[in-house]
């Protein structure tokens, strides 16, 4: 959510998420901006497979009405929206799978997604721990058994097909994307202060802070540690 921030309240961006679907706009006949929480959004929803479909039956991609696609669905996304005459440039932004792995544990305590009882460990052995989900999008693999060879293919597609940023080097991971999407700030100097001073609030606060508080991360040589790897 903090690059939905940036890109959409900081730099002003058009964005398509699932956002603009809410408030019955998922029935809409025809494409239209609308604004939630002082972003912009297209009223289609580009997280889920039926959403692509509607998103491509709408024309999403042609119609120049975006600035920014978010999906897990890498390969869908390609397919549906984009073409030769409509190119997208696709980046993402990465994290330390560990910590990722331990903060989505602690939100979804948060969320009561899953039971307190469920400790660290127990997710780690797949009480409700996400199953190599970046290589499974990655590679349209949702379900059965994933192989070496789902993992070459991931890191390939990596390599040829995004720029990659960070989050351990979030301000620089900003920077690099701005300059190869071609995002600049507003000419006016008033203006650009504004969106700079933005973009450095979503940089060391976020917009999405987990409610659960702060949690320590199990350390190398622990058994979490070594289940969630």
């Amino acid at each position: 959510q903090t690059i939905l921030g940036i890109t959409g309240k900081c730099l002003k961006l058009v964005l398509a998420s699932d956002m603009g679907v809410r408030e019955g706009h998922a029935h809409d006949e025809s494409l239209q901006q609308v604004e939630m929480e002082g972003i912009r959004y297209v009223n289609v929803d580009t997280t889920s497979l039926p959403g692509l479909e509607r998103s491509k039956e709408l024309g999403l991609a042609g119609s120049k009405m975006v600035d920014m696609v978010t999906s897990s669905y890498f390969l869908p996304s390609a397919e549906e929206l984009f073409s030769s005459d409509n190119q997208g440039r696709a980046f993402m932004l990465m994290r330390s799978p560990i910590e990722r792995a331990v903060s989505m544990y602690y939100f979804k305590r948060s969320t009561n997604d899953i039971d307190e009882t469920v400790t660290l460990e127990d997710y780690g052995q797949g009480n409700g721990i996400e199953n190599n989900w970046m290589v499974r999008f990655l590679t349209n693999t949702m379900e059965g058994e994933l192989k070496l060879s789902h993992l070459d293919q991931a890191k390939e597609v990596l390599k040829q097909k995004f720029l990659v940023g960070f989050i351990d080097d979030f301000e620089e991971s900003i920077v690099r994307m701005m300059k190869y999407h071609g995002w600049e700030y507003d000419d006016d100097e008033e203006e650009q202060r504004e969106q700079q001073e933005c973009i450095q609030d979503f940089v060391k606060d976020g917009s999405n802070p987990n409610p659960y508080g702060e949690y320590e991360i199990p350390k190398k040589g622990t058994q979490a540690h070594a289940l969630i790897t």
